[in-house]
């Protein structure tokens, strides 16, 4: 019987959303050997620590609920033939997997599907929701800039369609680094997707700065 020392990870990162990859060797855990696994965006989105008899480890924080998953597994389970599911337990959502590479890719395809449907399905909720969650309101927010820029209704009246986002914690900034103008979208309720949602297009002003909230001003872009 042929052993792999290599399988792949692939987990959604509980600060960006995005999904992360790694290869993981076997030959890279002793006894007592702790790894953590750090995004592109600087959050820390795994740890396996290992022990003796091949015992495993795992902790990985979750999108979802906003606490850290643990599990405690066997060597054949994380380099074997068959996918290790890593879900949140309180959702009963998958966040990513661990297994043969061709597997977690495939696997990996529907898991930001999911997410959105999740995001969407909250933030349509007609309900109040004390404790909501501000990082999905701005996943929302992002997805339908992303659906902007790629049907070209986003961008600056100079020309530039190329815009920076700056993500802040009550809102998300719009900056045309060619001219200058700045488009400000508060993200502290999520009415303002709804308000997205009935505009046509963005399109920034050199030498302006505009507003999107959903404040007692009106649902609409301002000069300021």
């Amino acid at each position: 019987m042929i052993v792999s020392t290599i399988t792949t990870l692939g987990i959604q990162c509980s600060k960006c959303g995005e999904m992360q990859f790694r290869t993981l060797s076997m030959f890279g855990f002793s006894h007592f050997n702790k790894e953590n696994y750090y995004c592109s965006c600087g959050a820390l989105f795994m740890t396996i620590t290992s022990f003796e008899r091949g015992v495993y480890s795992i902790e990985y924080p979750c999108i979802y609920c906003g606490d850290s998953h643990y599990i405690a597994t066997k060597r054949g389970k994380i380099w074997g033939e068959n996918i290790l599911q890593l879900g949140c337990s309180d959702k009963g959502l998958p966040i990513g997997y661990i297994g043969p590479r061709q597997q977690v890719i495939n696997c990996c395809r529907g898991i930001k599907k999911e997410f959105v449907q999740f995001a969407y399905q909250l933030v349509n909720d007609e309900e109040k929701e004390p404790e909501f969650d501000i990082f999905f309101i701005v996943y929302a927010v992002m997805e339908k800039l992303g659906k902007m820029v790629e049907r070209g209704q986003l961008g600056c009246r100079c020309g530039n369609k190329n815009l920076a986002v700056e993500i802040l914690p009550d809102r998300i900034e719009l900056i045309c680094e060619a001219c200058r103008a700045v488009g400000i979208i508060y993200t502290d309720n999520k009415e303002i997707l709804h308000i997205i949602d009935g505009m046509g297009s963005i399109s920034l002003e050199e030498n302006m700065t505009w507003l999107l909230n959903d404040s007692d001003k009106g649902h609409h872009l301002l000069k300021k």
